[in-house]
C-alpha cells in the first residue's frame, strides 16, 4: 500500500484511506522519512531497465505504425 496506508484514516474507502483535500497530506509528507521520495538513483539497474525498455517500445511503435500506414 505504501503512502496510501499512511494518508487519511482507515474508515474511508474501505480501509484504504482517503487523501485529504486540505494541506494535511503536504504536512504529512514533510516528515524526514519521506525526504528521498521521488529521487532517481541512476546507479540501479531498474532505472536503466525502464529507460531502455521505453526506447524499445517507442522504436517498435514507430516501426509498426510506419508499416501499417505507409
Amino acid at each position: 500500500m505504501g503512502v496510501y496506508s499512511e494518508l487519511g484514516s482507515a474508515r474511508d474507502f474501505g480501509g484504504l484511506g482517503a487523501i485529504p483535500k486540505s494541506n494535511a497530506a503536504y504536512k504529512i509528507l514533510q516528515d524526514d522519512k519521506y525526504k528521498d521520495m521521488g529521487d532517481i538513483n541512476w546507479s540501479t539497474g531498474e532505472t536503466w531497465g525502464v529507460l531502455i525498455s521505453g526506447c524499445v517500445v517507442g522504436v517498435a511503435t514507430v516501426l509498426l505504425f510506419n508499416r501499417m500506414y505507409r
